[in-house]
């Protein structure tokens, strides 16, 4: 996942005023829809690819820690080359570095230890919770209008869950791994809305490295709380894992940001719902998962409330703050 629209340019000039939306060209929307499907595409192959690297030997801590320390890697060498000064405030630095100690660190470990209990495609779907989750918080907080689109939204992600739910309890799936899949749904929404004002002011390829590294010190935390350094086991899971690091991580978030760039950011935000598709899609092909009829409701019910959420006004839309 990637930033909001509302993150600052690098201050070496004035930003452009931005383009509305109505006077976009299609030659810089088409590309930059482009740029967008790519990134759906590659975020929406993370749960796949990271089952490969279970059956590589990976354990999911060992895969978060490599993930995001290589992660981190790529996001500052980026950092020299595309962000000048002036740099954040101390204070910003180290928002940004708790966002992914704090936050981001525990949504990734209880994403990733549902996949290692159940489907690939379900625990996309159950991730996929948070836009709802962040609407609800956001109406009670005042941040957003109540509306008639606002509340078919939420029931309709409230009846998906239920039957996502219902129907793989009845196939007989791990309900631990389901709750650890809504849980990091859960985590994500707060964590979402928490870093707003941070997401604002930090350019966005500085976060993406501040928060990389907040999460890869806190993997490494973990890991020496348990005896040691948690690496990948095998030199093939090393490949899987920088896989993801790689396109998984870094390059959809920069082909998001481009494309948000082109297209705008609700477009955008619209777009990202093909994330699930995919991994739906590919964990069929690849893995031969397979969602019950009551689930595919389910997961068509969480879909179509997504796209009603993000389409509504820009001011808050379900903001992107790092990829899965």
């Amino acid at each position: 996942m990637a930033l909001s629209s509302t993150t600052t340019r690098p201050a070496t000039a004035p930003p452009p005023s931005p383009v509305p939306p109505a006077r976009r060209s299609s030659s810089v929307a088409a590309p930059g829809i482009t740029l967008c499907l790519v990134s759906a595409a590659c975020f929406g192959a993370l749960p796949v690819l990271g089952k490969k690297a279970f059956e590589a030997g990976a354990s999911p801590l060992g895969l978060l820690w490599g993930r995001f320390t290589l992660a981190a890697l790529v996001f500052w060498a980026l950092v020299v080359f595309v962000v000048r000064p002036p740099r954040p405030t101390p204070r910003l630095i180290l928002a940004g570095l708790a966002m992914g100690f704090c936050g981001y660190a525990v949504e990734a470990a209880l994403f990733f230890s549902a996949l290692h209990r159940i489907d690939a495609s379900l625990t996309e779907l159950l991730l996929y919770a948070y836009p709802a989750l962040v609407t609800a918080v956001a109406v009670v907080l005042g941040r957003e209008a109540a509306s008639r689109r606002l509340a078919a939204a939420l029931a309709l992600a409230s009846a998906g869950l239920v039957l996502v739910y219902a129907g793989s309890l009845a196939t007989g799936v791990d309900p631990a791994g389901l709750a650890l899949g809504l849980g990091s749904a859960i985590v994500y929404a707060g964590y979402v809305l928490a870093g707003e004002r941070v997401v604002a002011a930090v350019h966005p390829i500085l976060l993406a490295a501040l928060v990389s590294t907040g999460a890869a010190a806190a993997f490494t935390v973990a890991g020496l709380a348990g005896g040691g350094l948690p690496l990948p086991p095998t030199g093939v899971a090393w490949g899987v894992v920088g896989f993801i690091a790689v396109a998984a991580t870094v390059a959809p978030m920069i082909a998001f940001f481009a494309g948000m760039e082109r297209a705008g950011a609700a477009t955008a935000s619209i777009v990202s719902t093909l994330e699930p598709v995919v991994t739906v899609a590919l964990a069929a092909v690849l893995l031969g998962e397979q969602l019950s009829a009551v689930e595919a409701l389910g997961a068509a019910s969480v879909l179509v409330a997504v796209r009603l959420l993000q389409g509504r006004a820009a001011r808050l839309e379900q903001p992107r703050v790092v990829p899965v």
